[in-house]
């Protein structure tokens, strides 16, 4: 029997936005948070935001919606241990003092929006994590995600596809290898021959990342809802239909 992800009885979903650069991710959440409760219809809250990174702009994104800010600095953090930043050891001891900051908010869901995407089972076992990847995920190759990792849109391009997509996704402790909740429409590729192919890069990333803030509060805004579970073999089902491969939209909503 599938299980709910969460549970709408609870009241309204507790989340707390992990941040690592612009923020812009965040910001779209609270702005649909604001949309759906001038409609009387919210069931989710912002409630926190974290970030890893002093010099982004998570402190003024907090102060402008007098959220509670969390930061845990990652390169001071590695730089007192003399260990590279690449050391999952020392990322287990930062993600158990993470979970220590964060445990006051009580949050029912962390949303990774723009935060650094590698999780160990720390942060993974203590909160069930939200990401937004700006690629297809569903798309295979040689029994893995084709596209995921740090530069999905590149890999996507490279490859030649014709339509670019992005993906919200459970965090697991394998890089963007949770199960998808949903997959975007698509943002169709142009030939582009005036531009080098870091302009088209940078195109493309902009494209998929305005779709990408536009699909994880809808995600987030279905996942309070109760429209989103999980059997004992972790298939992933949308309001009672089984959707193995994520839930893929041919508008912007469902």
């Amino acid at each position: 029997m599938p299980k709910q992800l969460y549970d709408p009885g609870k009241g309204k979903m507790r989340i707390v936005g992990m941040v690592s650069g612009s923020g812009k991710g965040v910001i779209a959440i609270i702005d649909r948070q604001k949309e759906i409760r001038a409609a009387s219809a919210d069931n989710f809250e912002v409630v926190g935001i974290f970030t890893d990174n002093p010099n982004s702009r998570a402190s003024s994104i907090a102060k402008d919606f007098g959220l509670p800010l969390l930061v845990n600095d990652i390169r001071q953090f590695y730089q007192e241990r003399g260990r590279p930043i690449s050391d999952l050891g020392v990322r287990e001891a930062y993600d158990r003092e993470t979970v220590r900051l964060l445990e006051p908010l009580e949050p029912d869901i962390l949303v990774f929006a723009g935060y650094v995407w590698v999780a160990t089972y720390v942060l993974v076992d203590a909160f069930q994590i939200v990401n937004a990847h700006p690629a297809d995920l569903a798309v295979m190759q040689g029994g893995n995600r084709a596209y995921a990792g740090a530069d999905g849109i590149g890999a996507a391009l490279l490859a030649g596809e014709r339509q670019l997509h992005s993906s919200v996704h459970l965090v697991t402790t394998e890089v963007d290898g949770g199960p998808i909740l949903l997959i975007s429409k698509p943002v169709p590729v142009e030939e582009d021959p005036n531009l080098d192919s870091r302009e088209r890069w940078r195109k493309y990333l902009n494209l998929v990342n305005q779709q990408q803030r536009r699909l994880l509060p809808l995600a987030l805004e279905k996942l309070a809802g109760g429209d989103f579970a999980s059997d004992e073999t972790g298939t992933i089902y949308y309001q009672g239909k089984a959707i193995p491969h994520g839930l893929r939209l041919e508008t912007e909503a469902i």
